[in-house]
């Protein structure tokens, strides 16, 4: 029963996870650093709360990845971890990329692609640069096999054995400041090293999910920490030039405190939306570019409505409709 209740909670965080995607994908148009199509509208709300959901969507999806990866680290050698992720992550990248990605970005004349040949479209593509939310993909099947690697040389060294999850935090921390010297400019691998450290929480998370329950049972730790969350965080997205530590410190807060406060219940529509977050990142982006190539001046609502919620369901239809066919390898299935 415990068990099932865990998994709740982690299906109540990926369907939380990818509505904050595609809520941040509907409204990018009117984030101020956001400039391939443009609108007559200012909206600073919008600003901030695209800013706001900045700091917490891709350390969310990369934090469940590594707490499900305590359940299969040292199922597999590393070779079938690799041949497991590409099936799961590179496989839809190419496919998603060529069948519905491309094809809607050159029908609705992506500017990205100004003056730009088939032959240069596919090697970006190729190189993955300039390739939308499909970063995510490379990124995440890198991130899984540093942390493989990571995991397996300090639990070889038996003083360190114990406290493997805290040392493949701090080698993402170190990654997260450092690591830019050795990506070698090859933007999947310096994405990897940025997002390495989210993986690792995750997976801490997991670990040390009975200690972490403990202390969100005491009702004043629970609301100290999301008072001292909402403090940070108004005080990163007010103030420019915050320092890194205190970045990185407010996302961290804001993931653990999701873990920790998130509700054990669920319903139909939680469930059917976690079941198909995958696909709804996959199919979700690039169809917001039909709404800004046509309408970016059209009142805000509308376009957000049209993004978040036709174009969520579409996606969420679709990967549904794919699913029930042979081309489900498109979602990693």
């Amino acid at each position: 029963m415990e068990r099932k209740t865990r998994l709740t909670k982690i299906g109540n965080i990926r369907a939380l996870a990818i509505i904050l995607v595609v809520l941040g994908h509907s409204i990018i148009l009117y984030s101020y650093d956001w400039n391939l199509y443009e609108t007559i509208w200012k909206v600073p709300f919008l600003n901030c709360l695209k800013r706001a959901i900045d700091l917490i969507q891709m350390p969310l999806f990369f934090s469940l990845s590594g707490y499900l990866f305590v359940f299969t680290h040292k199922k597999y050698e590393i070779w079938q971890l690799a041949k497991n992720k590409c099936r799961r992550l590179i496989v839809p990248y190419f496919g998603v990329g060529f069948l519905w990605m491309l094809p809607i970005r050159m029908g609705v004349g992506y500017s990205g692609y100004d003056k730009k040949g088939i032959s240069d479209i596919l090697i970006k593509f190729l190189t993955v640069n300039d390739v939308g939310h499909l970063w995510f993909l490379p990124t995440l099947f890198l991130v899984f096999l540093l942390s493989e690697i990571v995991l397996s040389i300090v639990e070889h060294i038996r003083a360190l054995k114990k406290v493997s999850g805290i040392i493949l935090f701090l080698v993402g921390g170190v990654l997260y400041l450092e690591g830019y010297h050795v990506a070698f400019g090859y933007s999947p691998l310096l994405s990897a090293f940025n997002y390495l450290m989210w993986f690792a929480l995750g997976y801490n998370l997991n670990l040390y999910k009975m200690q972490i329950a403990k202390i969100y049972k005491i009702g004043f730790m629970k609301w100290g920490l999301l008072l001292a969350n909402l403090f940070l965080m108004w005080y990163v997205l007010s103030e420019s030039s915050a320092r890194v530590i205190v970045f990185l410190l407010v996302r961290a807060l804001l993931v653990i405190n999701v873990y920790g406060m998130i509700s054990e219940k669920t319903c139909a529509s939680i469930q059917k939306i976690e079941k198909n977050s995958f696909g709804i990142y996959l199919f979700h982006s690039p169809l917001t570019y039909i709404t800004f190539a046509n309408i970016p001046n059209a009142f805000p609502a509308v376009v957000i409505f049209i993004n978040f919620v036709i174009w969520g369901l579409v996606a969420l239809e679709l990967t549904e409709l794919i699913r029930k066919t042979n081309l489900r390898i498109l979602i990693g299935e």
